[in-house]
């Protein structure tokens, strides 16, 4: 594309370049200034037609118009009164109507006599003798005292057998803790020191806190066993109200025992 632009660039140069000189070579030609001849047989004189007179014309004399007729004026229009509107006829008012005779009340029945109602007759009630009512009273009391002793009976039943369910659940978590326990060399073989802590637990025997209770009266024994207890952790615990009951916080009693 480039090419073809420089090639029509360089043909409108050459043109406009011998355009440029035609028009030189026309300006500069002496033959084409001079006058033309003129030949003798085609020599004309001038004459003024001016000096000439011309035979006057006569002037068309204007013609006279008739004089235009005045317009008969327009008669005015008689006015046109207003005609009075019709009054509207008063509509003729609706008779009342007769009002509803009232229907004639019936004559009033004959009210019935009233008859005396029937006194009704108390059932004959063999009235209890004093001694089949104590004897009453003393069944109701005994059946009273079976039932306080049966309850009472259930009662300790599950409560035994609730500790027999805490007491093999403390064994578990002593027996887990001691295999964690390690005691100070100097109190291991010592029956004489035990350190009481309370165990705070959440469900499924993780332990959050350990706190002394009742020291040994030897910081170290009481730190062993705290940290025993926090290395154990979770701890077998049961599920439901026994953990929230008994195991939630719990306090238990360790000895040197525990770890051997």
């Amino acid at each position: 594309m480039s090419d073809r632009k420089v090639a029509l660039a360089f043909t409108l140069f050459i043109h406009l370049v011998v355009f440029g000189l035609l028009v030189f070579s026309w300006s500069t030609d002496p033959t084409l200034h001079k006058a033309p001849v003129v030949p003798p047989h085609v020599k004309a004189t001038m004459v003024e037609t001016s000096k000439q007179k011309k035979p006057p014309v006569a002037k068309p004399k204007p013609e006279k118009k008739p004089a235009p007729k005045p317009e008969p004026k327009p008669k005015p229009k008689p006015k046109q009164e207003p005609k009075p509107k019709p009054e509207p006829k008063p509509e003729p008012k609706p008779k009342p109507k007769p009002a509803p005779k009232p229907d004639p009340k019936p004559a009033p029945a004959p009210k019935p006599e009233k008859r005396p109602e029937p006194k009704p007759v108390a059932p004959e009630i063999d009235e209890p003798s004093i001694e089949e009512m104590l004897a009453d009273e003393e069944l109701a009391m005994e059946k009273e005292v079976e039932a306080a002793a049966d309850e009472d009976q259930e009662q300790a039943s599950n409560a035994d057998q609730s500790d027999v369910e805490v007491a093999s659940y403390t064994d578990a978590i002593s027996a887990h803790v001691g295999q964690r326990w390690r005691i100070p060399g100097n109190y291991r073989n010592r029956d004489d020191i035990t350190t009481r802590v309370r165990i705070q637990m959440i469900p499924g025997g993780e332990v959050i806190n350990v706190s002394v209770v009742e020291s040994s009266g030897y910081p170290d024994f009481d730190e062993s066993v705290m940290n025993a207890v926090k290395l154990s952790s979770p701890l077998p615990v049961p599920d439901g109200p026994m953990f929230d009951k008994q195991f939630r916080s719990l306090v238990m009693e360790f000895d040197p025992k525990v770890a051997q």
